[in-house]
């Protein structure tokens, strides 16, 4: 295991402790319900969320009947994962244990940035993803956003209740921030990231999470 993952890890099970804190703020359950309805998902196929985190992407596909199955390579976000959604693996997302050709729609949400080899990760997901399966992505854009940091801004003022967790809040955004400095330059601009998945025929990207996120849908070729 490369020092990168190693270091990762440890700042995922720091951060499972206080994940959570981001979902009582609506721009961040809009950015869910962006991602499915991108993803657009039907009864009867193998979904999965690679770097699931604490299982709120799966709980909102599993309050619409699709069952998911989540995978994340920290502990800690696991255990707190298995309170929203009960299909869970332990893995490295660069070598995922899933078949050739065995999975319908891949999901994988502010994750991307944090890997240490984001190439050997995409290769994979093309590996497992059947012929004209999908992969849906949100990753950070390079640059901030305004609207995102007004986001939070307003649910605070709305509900002040969230700042009764202000010290959850401030953990929050320090790990967060430790996160990006393993990885400084994975904030993607939009052609960096098209090349980056150039064994996929790209459908679309877009703006999302309030401008501070790439919503990128790609599908690997039926042939």
């Amino acid at each position: 295991m490369g020092k990168t993952l190693i270091a990762i890890r440890k700042l995922n099970d720091a951060h499972a402790q206080v994940y959570d804190v981001i979902a009582d703020f609506s721009l961040y359950r809009e950015h869910l319900d962006q991602v499915m309805a991108e993803l657009r998902p039907e009864k009867g196929k193998l979904y999965l969320d690679l770097g699931c985190g604490t299982g709120n992407l799966l709980d909102a596909a599993g309050k619409i009947g699709i069952p998911f199955i989540g995978v994340d390579f920290s502990e800690e976000m696991l255990k707190r994962a298995k309170r929203k959604c009960k299909n869970l693996v332990m893995a490295d997302l660069h070598h995922l244990p899933f078949r050739d050709n065995s999975v319908d729609e891949i999901t994988n949400v502010n994750v991307l940035y944090q890997l240490g080899c984001p190439g050997m990760f995409l290769k994979d997901v093309c590996r497992i993803l059947k012929p004209g399966g999908r992969v849906v992505i949100s990753t950070p854009k390079l640059g901030k956003s305004y609207r995102y940091v007004l986001g939070i801004i307003k649910t605070a003022v709305k509900n002040p209740k969230i700042l009764t967790n202000f010290k959850g809040l401030v953990k929050y955004d320090k790990i967060n921030k430790k996160i990006i400095d393993v990885n400084p330059d994975a904030f993607y601009k939009r052609k960096k990231l098209e090349k980056m998945l150039k064994d996929f025929e790209i459908e679309s990207v877009k703006i999302a999470y309030k401008g501070q996120n790439w919503l990128i849908s790609a599908r690997k070729p039926a042939k």
